[in-house]
């Protein structure tokens, strides 16, 4: 008589914490993939970091050497040109 009140579906205690057990195992699963994705991203974004100072220093780095040739140039120039004024002067 107690079946005849379910209409047939019968849903027992079992039943339902299996299906509790398979819900957390999944719960557990997708805490784990997302603390992996955090520390993924937390990675890129050191490494982001990392590549942006490399590109300032060698930015940094090529001004430098572009003024280090000047400052070693325009001596040379210099020089250069007293003496050529002096030869061009003092003539044949």
């Amino acid at each position: 008589m107690a079946d005849e009140q379910h209409n047939g579906v019968v849903i027992t205690f079992k039943e339902v914490y299996d299906e509790l057990k398979a819900l957390v195992s999944e719960v557990r699963k997708l805490t784990q993939e997302l603390k992996e994705s955090r520390d993924t991203d937390k990675d890129h974004e050191e490494r982001i970091r990392v590549l942006e100072t490399q590109k300032k220093d060698e930015d940094h780095e090529r001004r430098l050497r572009i003024l280090e040739r000047w400052m070693y140039a325009i001596p040379v120039t210099a020089i250069i040109s007293v003496v050529s004024v002096f030869f061009s002067t003092k003539g044949p």
